[in-house]
């Protein structure tokens, strides 16, 4: 059974997700400073404003849970511009990625609470409040992801095997995020994770929400110039060296990833534009380094393709980020700007959580990407 890729919602620095996706193509960006925190450099006598990637407007004035309500209001209002979200009834259910509430200052859950239930209670409570305040009203079955990059592919994951499997009908898949805050930024200053004048080696914040809606059939012809869009697999796996462990990761668990993707789709029409989530730390660029000689080894004809970065254009959006980098995935195969017509999003987190999501255009619509 085909997953189709049915719209795209976005809510970024770089605006909602067709501008922002045409906006990231064009290198354009959009960093700030932030207006709460600001950071010194050891030798420094005069701190500056730390580098943020954050919403221009639709955030202003909201904190916590809010900012996350509003990111997730904003993803949805726009993924309604191609669907018709008043219509779903208990057919569709909705994966939400978050991020764990304690990383980021919400003071949600038990002290003895799992991860999972507190990524659930923030889940309900953003989901809920954003479905009310846009007048919506959903039956179907909600879940909600933790695991910061990965948390996203979780998500998907999840999402796919309920459409396969006849379960749902259709399901949002998004994940939102805000990494500008004042106690994440202060936490990440102290762990020296910035990206600053003098560190150039480090990540720039940002926030941001995005959705994939997906169907098992095709509910809306694509616009004209536009490809269909299918997710072929979603793999997850787990890296035995993650951040802060005694040794580096050498890459082997993201690259198996790919690799079982790839087998999952089978013969492919064209070799895939990959799509990292690499956000500037040292740590990140050496696994991506890594993913790229197993892939080499693994097959030669995935030698030297072509990548995207999309944490160059919105930041490091935590949770959202691998909601953002499929979007931008997904758009370039559906505009045909995209060099190839087949995609490879890789996921990787903070923790053990790994990842590779591919999707394709369906050969009735074939996206302008280049052959083989």
């Amino acid at each position: 059974m085909k997953v189709f890729v049915e719209a795209l919602g976005m809510a970024s620095c770089l605006g909602p997700a067709i501008p922002a996706c045409a906006a990231f193509r064009a290198n354009l960006l959009r960093p700030s400073p932030s207006p709460d925190v600001d950071v010194a450099e050891p030798g420094e006598e005069v701190p500056r404003p730390v580098t943020v990637c954050a919403l221009p407007a639709a955030t202003f004035g909201f904190s916590g849970v809010g900012r996350l309500v509003a990111l997730a209001c904003e993803v949805l209002k726009d993924v309604g511009t191609r669907v018709d979200l008043r219509a779903l009834g208990p057919e569709t259910g909705v994966c939400l990625a978050l991020p764990d509430p304690w990383e980021r200052g919400l003071d949600l859950g038990e002290p003895d609470a799992s991860v999972a239930l507190r990524v659930e209670a923030l889940g309900r409570r953003v989901l809920d409040t954003s479905l009310r305040n846009l007048g919506l009203e959903w039956s179907g079955p909600r879940r909600f992801f933790g695991g910061g990059h990965v948390a996203f592919a979780r998500a998907l994951h999840a999402a796919e095997a309920a459409l396969r499997s006849g379960g749902l009908r259709s399901c949002v898949v998004m994940g939102v995020d805000c990494l500008v805050e004042a106690p994440t930024l202060h936490a990440l200053a102290d762990e020296r994770r910035l990206k600053t004048p003098e560190q150039p080696v480090g990540l720039t914040p940002g926030e941001a929400g995005a959705a994939l809606f997906l169907t098992t059939e095709a509910l809306v012809e694509p616009s004209r110039g536009e490809a269909q869009v299918v997710l072929h697999a979603v793999r997850l796996g787990d890296e035995p060296h993650p951040r802060g462990a005694d040794r580096p990761s050498d890459g082997r668990a993201l690259a198996a990833c790919a690799e079982a993707v790839l087998a999952a789709a089978g013969v492919l029409r064209a070799r895939p534009l990959l799509v990292s989530d690499h956000n500037g730390e040292e740590g990140r660029a050496r696994e991506w380094g890594m993913v790229l000689l197993h892939l080499r080894a693994m097959d030669a004809s995935l030698e030297e393709l072509q990548a995207w970065y999309p944490a160059i254009g919105f930041g490091d959006v935590g949770a959202a980020m691998g909601a953002v980098n499929a979007c931008v995935a997904v758009r370039g195969l559906q505009r045909g700007y995209a060099p190839s017509s087949v995609s490879l999003v890789f996921a990787s987190a903070d923790d053990s959580g790994r990842a590779a999501i591919l999707a394709g255009t369906t050969p009735e619509h074939p996206s302008g990407g280049a052959p083989p």
